[in-house]
């Protein structure tokens, strides 16, 4: 993978802790709620979420952001395959915890249980993902797809979305 110039993108690490269980971690230089917002809202998940390049879109991005709640996301390719995704929220703590089920709509059996938390870490956030899947065979196909190419092209996406959040002037939050 060449290297990225969007910052904090040496930060990302994939590790493989056990058996069923992908960790990834990443740095974003913007505050917690802004990197929470950016990761939990629809209009923002469209600009980062499987945007791998050029040709790349999000035609499909309903999120029901409730625990209890359905969301679903269709990646487009550059060729226009399609890559359906969907999942309910089991708990929602904001801005630090989120833990999700995630199903990859053709293997509707080998769905993960996601866990992402954000932690402040220097003026900057930690995310800290924890995917769980059904068998170390249905993880290692995971890694196999890509996958750490792609979330590592998403992330770099997002910390320009987090970022972009940041400079934008905010409206006081409702009391």
């Amino acid at each position: 993978m060449a290297a990225s110039k969007v910052a904090n993108s040496d930060t990302f690490k994939v590790t493989t802790p056990s058996a069923r269980v992908i960790h990834m971690t990443r740095l974003f230089d913007a505050p917690r709620e802004l990197v929470f917002e950016a990761m939990n809202r629809p209009e923002h998940v469209r600009r980062w979420w499987g945007n791998l390049g050029d040709g790349y879109s999000v035609p499909v991005c309903e999120v029901d952001f409730r625990v209890g709640g359905a969301w679903r996301m269709v990646n487009q390719t550059a060729d226009g395959h399609m890559a359906p995704f969907r999942g309910v929220y089991r708990e929602i703590d904001p801005p630090g915890r989120v833990v999700y089920i995630e199903i990859f709509e053709p293997f509707p059996d080998a769905e993960s249980l996601v866990t992402a938390l954000l932690t402040e870490e220097g003026g900057k956030t930690r995310l800290t993902l924890t995917a769980e899947y059904p068998s170390e065979a249905v993880r290692d196909m995971v890694l196999k797809t890509g996958m750490e190419t792609g979330a590592a092209l998403s992330y770099d996406h997002l910390e320009t979305v987090a970022a972009g959040l940041k400079a934008a002037p905010r409206a006081p939050s409702p009391r």
